[in-house]
């Protein structure tokens, strides 16, 4: 399966972030002093607080995380299943299936 680009990664979280506005305050909150207290810039902690609240609302739905963020990446339902279809591939090839 091919890598996202960081362009999709972005739009992802973007999307994500759209549907869930307190996350989004909650994101945009955070500050420079935040992410100097823990080494990071500050889009760094923006984005893994970002996948924080994503794989917290998988979880609380009983949803796959993954499958979640990249139905956030996809731009329709056809290109989910691709995508869908291109991990499955690889999960078999790997497992030598």
């Amino acid at each position: 399966m091919s890598k996202f680009t960081d362009e999709q990664l972005a739009k992802g979280r973007a999307r994500f972030l759209a549907g869930q506005p307190e996350v989004k305050t909650r994101i945009e909150a955070l500050t420079q002093a935040d992410a100097d207290a823990l080494g990071i810039t500050l889009e760094h902690l923006r984005e893994s607080e970002t996948m924080r609240a994503l794989r917290e609302l998988a979880r609380a739905k009983n949803l796959d995380s993954m499958e979640l963020f990249w139905s956030c990446i996809a731009d329709t339902a056809e290109e989910f299943a691709e995508i869908m279809e291109r991990h499955n591939e690889a999960v078999k090839k790997h497992l030598g299936i």
